[in-house]
């Protein structure tokens, strides 16, 4: 009969054990919600775009202040901030292209070939095209170079290169060959990027025969960009 009680003791114990747990079970799972691995990944890339947004615009700040110290040093010394805003005015005319500019550098001739055709060739292998001088002028700013011209015009970000019959026309400017590509930057770089063994120049000099002369400067002149520039769908953004 004992033994008996102590059963029926344990079960109730056991009853109100249960209870007790499923009750804080309860609980907690009212604090908390299950979210799904999209969820989380979107709010990782949601707090990414905050981080990436809010180091924009401490740098932004970083900008702003030192562009006001420049200012506040100009005045201290005597000067305004015109002569700073001047300044700025020749650092962007020169990067943009519209300033004189020399410096050291490079300056590569490139001509039609002299040879005679093989049988069957295509005339069109022994004929500098646009996209030579294209490819020539992208290997030379992938080396660092700073400013280009091609037959005297300045290239930009708006030049146009293309061909027509033997003659390239450049910033709507028609020039026959030879060809003359100027390049200011550091010379021994330009100069190894158009001799290297697989530079298009090598390749135009020794497969095909063109004429490919490299020369190298310590000192290159180039001209400003001279074409007016209109702009039809571009305008500048407002808050900037």
């Amino acid at each position: 009969m004992k033994i008996q009680l102590n059963k029926v003791i344990i079960a109730i114990l056991c009853i109100i054990l249960g209870a007790f747990i499923a009750i804080q079970l309860k609980n907690v799972q009212g604090d908390y919600s299950f979210v799904t691995l999209n969820t989380i990944a979107d709010l990782q890339n949601m707090v990414k775009r905050e981080q990436e947004e809010v180091s924009n615009l401490k740098e932004q700040i970083s900008l702003n202040r030192n562009k006001l110290n420049e200012y506040e040093k100009a005045i201290q010394q005597g000067g305004s901030i015109k002569d700073v805003l001047d300044r700025e005015n020749q650092l962007l005319k020169t990067i943009s292209g519209f300033l004189d500019v020399e410096g050291a550098g490079i300056i590569i001739k490139v001509s039609d070939s002299e040879r005679e055709l093989y049988e069957f060739e295509d005339p069109n292998n022994i004929i500098v095209h646009d996209r030579d001088i294209l490819t020539i002028a992208n290997d030379l700013k992938i080396a660092g170079a700073e400013a280009l011209s091609i037959n005297g015009q300045r290239v930009i970000s708006l030049s146009e290169i293309k061909c027509a019959g033997p003659t390239i026309t450049i910033n709507n400017y028609t020039y026959g060959q030879p060809f003359i590509i100027k390049a200011i930057g550091n010379k021994d770089t330009l100069s190894a990027a158009v001799k290297s063994p697989d530079s298009h120049a090598t390749i135009l000099k020794d497969i095909y025969g063109l004429g490919v002369e490299v020369e190298v400067y310590d000192n290159v002149r180039i001209s400003r960009y001279h074409n007016n520039i209109s702009w039809k769908y571009l305008t500048p953004k407002e808050g900037e």
